[in-house]
């Protein structure tokens, strides 16, 4: 009997002392820790280049052709998309011949000025502001570009990702923060 009573003291000591006089409910609010942004890496291209980027670790870059800066292959769930940066002089024939160009490239007919200017996106990069065109073939789901076009004093400064449908939305991002961390080597 002395034994259950020492195991009966216990417990009420232990209920007693462990639980408070308040009757509310606490709430606790614990910050959520983020998932990691992918790593990113700044670099400049191996050629003698006057910009900068920050490219997504997963992008390779990859050797191009001599009109281009650099190349990169962009990977996706779908494969693999092709980016290149290339510089002209002047206006390099302006917006509506470039993106016609482009245009012609995946299957579609040539667009007016007008129709260009309404799918623009204007944004502004450490370079200044540049237009961002997204052109989809919807009758080929294999064939879609992103370009970026950035009209600098004596240059006109290319930014052109060649990519299926599927990839493209999936590139999108990466490819709009790519073109807003260009800059000038300091």
């Amino acid at each position: 009997m002395k034994l259950n009573i020492q195991y009966i003291i216990i417990i009420l000591s232990v209920i007693f002392f462990s639980c408070e006089n308040d009757k509310h409910i606490r709430v606790y609010k614990i910050k959520k820790q983020m998932p990691q942004e992918k790593e990113e890496r700044k670099i400049t291209s191996k050629t003698n280049s006057e910009f900068e980027w920050v490219a997504p670790k997963e992008w390779k870059e990859v050797q191009g052709h001599s009109m281009r800066i650099v190349s990169f292959e962009v990977p996706s769930a779908t494969g693999l998309g092709d980016l290149s940066i290339t510089s002209f002089s002047g206006a390099s024939g302006g917006i509506q011949a470039n993106v016609n160009r482009w245009e012609n490239q995946i299957g579609l007919s040539p667009s007016s000025l007008e129709k260009i200017n309404k799918i623009s996106e204007s944004r502004v990069s450490k370079l200044g502001k540049y237009e961002v065109f997204e052109l989809v073939n919807l009758e080929n789901q294999n064939s879609a570009i992103i370009a970026s076009i950035f009209k600098l004093k004596e240059t006109t400064l290319f930014v052109k990702l060649s990519i299926n449908v599927a990839g493209l939305k999936t590139s999108r991002n990466q490819f709009i923060n790519f073109c807003d961390s260009i800059g000038f080597i300091k």
